[in-house]
């Protein structure tokens, strides 16, 4: 089972990893909008590589 956790406490866990990430992204997009617009591309990479270390470990 893969497993995701955003800052705010929203979580979500599916087997399909794919499924887990779109979900994040769909979260992040939709409740958290304003924060993604502000941030830089070298902070977007940060955080997808920290994500990609979550999946990684589920």
């Amino acid at each position: 089972m893969t497993k995701l956790s955003c800052n705010c406490g929203f979580t979500v866990e599916n087997a399909d990893r794919y499924k887990v990430e779109a979900a994040m992204w769909h979260h992040a997009i939709h409740d958290h909008a304003d924060m993604l617009k502000t941030m830089t591309v070298d902070m977007l990479e940060e955080w997808l590589k920290n994500k990609d270390k979550q999946l990684a470990s589920a």
